[in-house]
């Protein structure tokens, strides 16, 4: 098979990845090696296989540039989302033309996921993310109307989430998912405006969804948890999504589904140096 090798310089862990071990323990002769970091772009026209190494953002493109090629994904960021959820990933799913490995969120701390410096993760791994839970304490007001399976739901929301797995930034929160490996709708209801006095009253919500988990769909008048085959979002305005740890600006109605893959994602545990060590990666052909 023709492979070509990414190798994210960015994600959390990618200095300790033993590219030759991984490289012999897959049976890669006919391989290219390209390092990227977040701000370069590559292409994988003329490959029939991806080995893609790096986190959640890193699989994410690499599934927007080749999802119908064979993909094997070896985990090296900070989070590893995607790797903690399916072994194999037989499906994604999909918001308008775009896939996800496993979550589309806006709203309240959803930009925790692409808001943390690069450095910082590479240096304090998930704690890196800390700062950003409390910068992102924000009660917000999306206006948007939900068809979630034919049922209509108006509202304003704190958080959208749509999540296919059962974790999302560390907490391991939907307990159904491993009963029903489909979507699942997460959403939070907007208190008002962002004053101190909203900010308490949507922690009890979050802390009852993110800390306490739950164990199978469920609503009640401030949050939700459910499962669907079919969701159109209408939004009124604009909004900052994050796509698997990626930013997104997505506005009108988003349709959003599940896509079964021609090629599984096959999801390999990373072999790492020893920690005394770091990799340093040539591109080669």
């Amino acid at each position: 098979m023709v492979c070509k090798v990414i190798i994210n310089t960015d994600s959390g862990n990618c200095s300790r990845l033993d590219i030759d071990k991984l490289l012999k323990n897959l049976g890669c002769v006919d391989t290219e090696l390209e390092s990227i970091n977040c701000n370069k772009d590559w292409t994988a026209d003329g490959y029939d296989t991806l080995i893609v190494c790096g986190g959640d953002g890193t699989l994410h493109n690499a599934i927007a540039k080749g999802y119908d090629k064979k993909i094997v994904y070896v985990p090296c960021g900070t989070l590893n989302e995607t790797a903690h959820t399916d072994n194999p990933i037989t499906c994604l799913g999909k918001i308008n033309d775009e896939y996800f490995s496993y979550v589309a969120a806006c709203g309240s701390f959803t930009e925790i996921g692409y808001s943390a410096k690069n450095k910082n993760k590479k240096r304090f791994k998930s704690i890196a993310y800390l700062p950003q839970v409390l910068k992102s304490y924000h009660s917000r007001q999306i206006k948007a109307k939900l068809n979630v399976d034919g049922t209509v739901i108006d509202g304003d929301f704190t958080l959208l989430m749509v999540l296919k797995s059962n974790r999302c930034f560390g907490f391991k929160f939907n307990k159904s998912y491993k009963k029903n490996k489909g979507l699942y709708l997460v959403a939070i209801r907007s208190f008002g405006q962002d004053t101190l006095l909203n900010r308490i009253k949507m922690f009890a919500p979050f802390f009852r969804v993110f800390f306490c988990g739950v164990y199978r769909p469920q609503k009640n008048k401030n949050w939700m948890l459910v499962s669907f085959d079919k969701l159109t979002i209408s939004l009124d305005t604009p909004q900052t999504f994050c796509l698997d740890g990626e930013k997104r600006v997505l506005s009108g109605d988003l349709q959003l589904s599940t896509h079964t893959l021609a090629n599984e994602i096959r999801v390999v545990k990373t072999p790492f140096l020893p920690r005394n060590k770091v990799g340093k990666f040539k591109e080669k052909h």
